[in-house]
C-alpha cells in the first residue's frame, strides 16, 4: 500500500515506480468537514455524486488528450537534460531511472500545458515526485 506504518518497500519494488507523492492527513478543519460531507454525498449517491463534478472532469480529461496527441512534439534542450543528469548524480541517485522519469515527467507536464518546449519551471515542478 505504501503506508509508512507497514513498512517500507522492497527495493526490486520500489524500483518499478518512477514517481511518487508525498500524502499527508489534511491538518485543516473546515476542509476535513468538507471531506467527510463529500464521502457522505458520494456514499448517498454516487452517480449524483460523480454528475455534479462531470464538466470539469471532462475538461481536465480533454487537456490529457490533447497533451498526450502532442508529446512527441514536446522537446527538452539538451542544456536541460544535462541539468537533470547534475541533480541526480549530486543527490546520488541511484542508476538512471531518476534522470528518465524526470525528463518523461518534465515532458509530460509542459505538454499538459500546452507547450512544446520544456523550461527549467517544468523541471522544478516535478523533480521532487520523480527523485
Amino acid at each position: 500500500s505504501g503506508n509508512p506504518e507497514e513498512g517500507e518497500l522492497r527495493p526490486q519494488l520500489l524500483d518499478r515506480f518512477g514517481m511518487h507523492a508525498m500524502i499527508r492527513t489534511e491538518r485543516d478543519p473546515d476542509l476535513r468537514v468538507q471531506i467527510v460531507d463529500s464521502c457522505q454525498k458520494f456514499a448517498d449517491d454516487p452517480k449524483g455524486f460523480r454528475k455534479e463534478f462531470l464538466e470539469d472532469n471532462q475538461e481536465f480529461a480533454n487537456q490529457i488528450i490533447v497533451a498526450r496527441a502532442n508529446l512527441s512534439k514536446v522537446k527538452i534542450p539538451e542544456g536541460l537534460t544535462r541539468k537533470i543528469s547534475m541533480i541526480c548524480s549530486t543527490l546520488n541517485v541511484d542508476g538512471l531511472r531518476g534522470d528518465i522519469v524526470t525528463n518523461r515527467a518534465a515532458r509530460a507536464f509542459c505538454a499538459f500545458d500546452g507547450r512544446t518546449e520544456v523550461t527549467d519551471d517544468d523541471v522544478k515542478k516535478v523533480v521532487s515526485l520523480c527523485l
